[in-house]
């Protein structure tokens, strides 16, 4: 009797261990594994906006430093290898370039240098075949060869020539050209000028009497201008020609090919929103640096833009102003791709500068706060290579 009464006791025990959870503890654990899913995702979600919005500015931080880096390079080269006496017609700026339009006027640079040696002496210069003439065994001194360029790289057909007069003459003249053919015998080249193909002609002033070139020198000349593409729709840009992207905030190179009488674009940075330039040096030839905001103190605010005569009422078609350009100052302003997702609402005033346009030397400030996250960088660099020698005899 004992017995049965145990069996049914440990029965009665079993049973029970066997209901299961109620209700209650059902919700409530559902209720907790809820709250940590939510949890996990919101912070999913917070994490992934945050990490994709440091992708955005790393990328335009990338962009601005490399535009910066070959920017730089190229201004301290402007004139290497070139006659000192013909420094007016090195560089040339165009303040507020018409492709652009408000709030974003960019700046444009357009420069002379010179990466491979060649300097020849003109013995005689003929304009109305274009034949130049040399002293004698001027063709001796370099390893360049009757092949064209680029198939060979060391090739004179089809290089880009500039003709100077005699540096002594004072003559402010010049030739652009591309040689057609060349004559190791008789010390000859042939060329086509292509003075009035060349968008900007930096002050050159082609012709003059033949008479000023004999004393004169040919060298190889690379043209090139740094230019922002502000809506993707440049005028005289074709898409995939000369490596025009046709994107707009594309910062470019672009260098003359003498080939194809263009320019070939070369695609620096994307999502560039202003580029500006800014120049000082000593413009009125005083021997001394210029103080253009008269406080005393040589600075960055004694910087002017292309055409602005400051304090001293510069005349920028006068050549000794150009001449006397010394160092340039750039700024670009990077701009994210997307609006920031990780910041929501309206940005107040103290943020117009972060998600929106600020004013850039004489480039406007925008109206619009767009929650584009922006990326400004500025440096200066002088042009500290202008008539270096590539031939280890001093200045040329």
């Amino acid at each position: 009797m004992k017995a049965k009464i145990s069996n049914r006791r440990f029965s009665s025990l079993y049973a029970s261990s066997r209901r299961g959870f109620t209700v209650i503890e059902v919700l409530i654990g559902s209720s907790i594994m809820l709250g940590i899913i939510v949890a996990t995702l919101s912070l999913y979600t917070k994490s992934n906006k945050v990490s994709v919005d440091q992708q955005q500015f790393a990328d335009i931080q990338h962009n601005v430093r490399a535009a910066m880096y070959f920017l730089s390079r190229d201004i301290k080269s402007i004139g290497a290898g070139l006659p000192l006496q013909f420094s007016h017609a090195f560089l040339e700026g165009d303040n507020n370039d018409s492709s652009g339009g408000p709030p974003v006027y960019p700046d444009r640079l357009t420069f002379l240098g010179n990466s491979d040696p060649l300097r020849l002496i003109i013995q005689s210069f003929d304009p109305g075949s274009n034949t130049v003439t040399f002293e004698p065994n001027q063709f001796d001194m370099y390893p360049y060869t009757a092949t064209s360029y680029p198939a060979d790289t060391l090739g004179y057909i089809n290089r880009l020539i500039i003709v100077f007069p005699n540096p002594e003459l004072n003559v402010q003249k010049g030739e652009v050209g591309k040689i057609t053919s060349v004559n190791f015998v008789t010390n000859q080249i042939v060329f086509d000028r292509v003075n009035g193909k060349v968008p900007k002609d930096l002050n050159l002033n082609p012709g003059g009497d033949p008479d000023d070139y004999i004393g004169g020198t040919v060298t190889f000349i690379e043209l090139k201008t740094y230019w922002l593409d502000v809506d993707g729709s440049y005028p005289g840009g074709h898409v995939g020609v000369d490596g025009y992207l046709g994107e707009p905030g594309v910062m470019y190179v672009s260098q003359w090919n003498p080939i194809s009488d263009s320019y070939e674009h070369l695609a620096l940075a994307l999502n560039i929103e202003d580029l500006q330039f800014q120049y000082h040096g000593d413009m009125d030839a005083d021997q001394q640096l210029d103080d253009n905001n008269s406080d005393t103190i040589i600075d960055v605010n004694d910087f002017l833009n292309w055409g602005d005569g400051g304090d001293k009422s510069f005349n920028w078609n006068d050549d000794e102003v150009s001449a006397g350009i010394r160092s340039v100052r750039f700024l670009i302003l990077g701009k994210t791709a997307n609006p920031y997702i990780g910041f929501s609402g309206t940005p107040s005033d103290a943020m117009r500068y972060i998600y929106g346009k600020p004013a850039i030397a004489d480039s406007p400030a925008g109206d619009e706060m767009d929650k584009h996250r922006r990326f400004l960088l500025e440096s200066t660099a002088q042009i500290r290579n202008m008539s270096l020698s590539l031939y280890n005899s001093g200045t040329n």
